[in-house]
């Protein structure tokens, strides 16, 4: 998991459903950063998109994911 994932999840973490434009100013990514970690934890089901069309929630394994993988990064 990259760093940018990392911060993506960090960004979602707390029950929050946020656009991608908002999780691009939260995580301080750029929009291209944003948008590949977005599409590969969407392909690991570790986030979903939800309604209203254009946010993501992060998934219970996503939270998995976060606990076990952010530890490399602290």
């Amino acid at each position: 998991m990259t760093p940018a994932e990392i911060a993506v999840l960090v960004a979602l973490h707390r029950d929050r459903t946020l656009t991608a434009p908002q999780i691009q100013q939260s995580a301080a990514l750029t929009s291209w950063r944003t948008r590949n970690a977005l599409s590969h934890l969407e392909s690991r089901g570790l986030i979903t998109p939800s309604r209203p069309r254009g946010r993501y929630r992060i998934t219970p394994r996503g939270r998995v994911a976060l606990t076990t993988k952010s530890r490399r990064f602290a």
